[in-house]
């Protein structure tokens, strides 16, 4: 007895193993049911039978959705060779359709034989479309992407004067191939990740192999990899987990809608991030000196570049502290102020009710509305809302005696300075700080001004994005480097790449 329940647990087992081995099996089987009940819920999706020259024995599918192909392509390329090619017509089995179709009977460049269901469905959700042979569980995914696209333009947000009018636009495949024409290597190198549980987003990282730093690559491999969240719709997300320093205001990445920007740095040795359906890209490392760059200061005359860097040093500086420094002396050391001038500012303050602290508070506030209100109205209106703003309300304030005309003068120069910043998240971290600068003034003066100067230096001193110190290459011991972020060096002295990059490839020149 024991021997016979024992010997009956046996064949169950073996029973149970055969069960299994069936359903591993028929769950590796291209089923056609199983790929409409996950995509055919959709009105776009569309699911097509017929036989291969009217022969009932060679039954073939053919799904896509709609919208994302191109319909006459697959017409030509596809349904009809199915239907009248001479080739096919000597196939008497799938399995000698399939053969023919692999040895090229179907004249189509982009083609891939799949044999699993979800490369399946990933294909046709991108734009391909699949010919599946359900009972030899082998499909073909065909590349006829057709939707509508955004034709290349100037870019909305920088301006060009010398250089290339064209920008990205929002198909990853446009971007890819504005790239190739400027960088011509076949050591650049583009590879594809895809993120985002739901978007299903394509991500290309673009570099030179033989310049750029492995490590530098593999750190955006790493932190794109660890990138766990439902969508990647908007370049905030990315930025947020690609980021070193999660709470600075501060850009530790940079961004440009112009092509050729983007391949200038990636020839110098950094690393560019594509995102599929993002019309820019993005530059990993940035250091603060970049920021401060623009392509521009390489198309003109060094002299002339060197100029207008230093200017926009200048503007900074001036946008960042002057309202804190108007504060500082006027409320704590008017002793500092030229006799005439200051009866000149005690005279436009006469019948002003407020301190002169919140007087530039309102001020600050205020134009941080207008500009809001600016980015966020229609285009036609933005404009004029924002000269309404600056001259009616501006001119009502002074003469209701709200605000004092010195404040008025103070902050339309810290505002009109902050357009000089080529970079508008830096120029956002810059907006942020000013209020910062302005509560330190109004507290203890010069002392609060130079403490908010002394934080500022602390809080970049300290950061780094990708291994780059942020204030590369003013920490640098290179003296060249260091020059040609302040200012704009002629080209033959630029002979090597930046240092700090730790490129492997040294030389620019020669």
């Amino acid at each position: 007895m024991f021997f016979d329940k024992k010997k009956e647990e046996k064949n169950e087992s073996k029973e149970d193993d055969l069960k299994k081995e069936e359903s591993k099996n028929l769950s590796t089987k291209i089923s056609i049911e199983r790929i409409k009940s996950k995509l055919g819920r959709s009105v776009d999706f569309a699911c097509k039978k017929f036989n291969v020259n009217s022969n009932k024995d060679l039954p073939v599918s053919i799904i896509y959705i709609n919208g994302l192909i191109d319909s006459l392509k697959t017409s030509e390329f596809i349904l009809q060779p199915l239907a009248e090619s001479e080739t096919l017509k000597s196939a008497e089995t799938p399995q000698e359709v399939i053969k023919l179709i692999e040895q090229g009977a179907l004249y189509y460049s982009s083609q891939t034989k799949r044999d699993k269901e979800d490369d399946i469905i990933k294909d046709v959700i991108e734009g391909s479309v699949a010919l599946i042979f359900e009972q030899e569980s082998i499909a073909f995914t065909f590349d006829l992407k057709g939707f509508e696209r955004r034709s290349i333009g100037e870019p909305s947000s920088e301006n060009v004067k010398k250089g290339g009018k064209d920008s990205f636009v929002e198909t990853l495949r446009v971007n890819t191939a504005t790239i190739r024409r400027r960088i011509k290597t076949p050591d650049l190198i583009i590879e594809e990740k895809v993120v985002g549980r739901q978007s299903k987003t394509q991500l290309n990282i673009v570099y030179i192999d033989g310049i750029t730093n492995m490590d530098i690559v593999n750190s955006v491999k790493k932190k794109i990899d660890e990138m766990d969240i439902d969508q990647v719709l908007s370049i905030g997300k990315l930025d947020e987990f690609i980021n070193e320093k999660k709470y600075s205001v501060f850009p530790q990445v940079d961004y440009t809608e112009r092509p050729d920007k983007f391949c200038s740095d990636i020839i110098e040795g950094r690393v560019g991030i594509i995102v599929d359906g993002l019309p820019m890209g993005v530059i990993v490392p940035t250091e603060f000196a970049k920021l401060l760059q623009a392509p521009e200061d390489y198309s003109e005359d060094s002299i002339i570049a060197s100029l207008v860097r230093l200017l926009r040093y200048f503007l900074l500086i001036s946008t960042i502290l002057l309202p804190g420094f108007y504060i500082a002396v006027t409320t704590f050391h008017p002793e500092m102020i030229p006799s005439e001038l200051a009866m000149s500012i005690a005279e436009s303050k006469e019948g002003v009710p407020l301190p002169i602290f919140f007087e530039v508070i309102l001020m600050l506030v205020a134009f941080e509305i207008l500009v809001e209100a600016g980015l966020r109205m229609p285009k036609t209106i933005s404009q004029a809302v924002s000269i309404v703003g600056a001259l009616v309300v501006g001119d009502a304030a002074v003469t209701a005696k709200l605000i004092s005309p010195g404040v008025v003068i103070v902050i339309a120069i810290a505002a009109i300075a902050s357009y000089a910043v080529p970079n508008q998240d830096l120029s956002n971290a810059i907006r942020l700080w000013r209020f910062i600068f302005v509560i330190l003034s109004s507290i203890i003066g010069l002392f609060g001004l130079m403490i908010g100067v002394i934080l500022i230096l602390f809080n970049l001193a300290k950061m780094e994005t990708f291994g780059v110190a942020y204030l590369e290459p003013f920490v640098e011991s290179e003296t060249m480097q260091a020059g040609d972020s302040l200012i704009r060096l002629p080209i033959k002295f630029l002979k090597y790449r930046p240092n700090f990059l730790k490129t492997y490839n040294k030389k620019r020149i020669g």
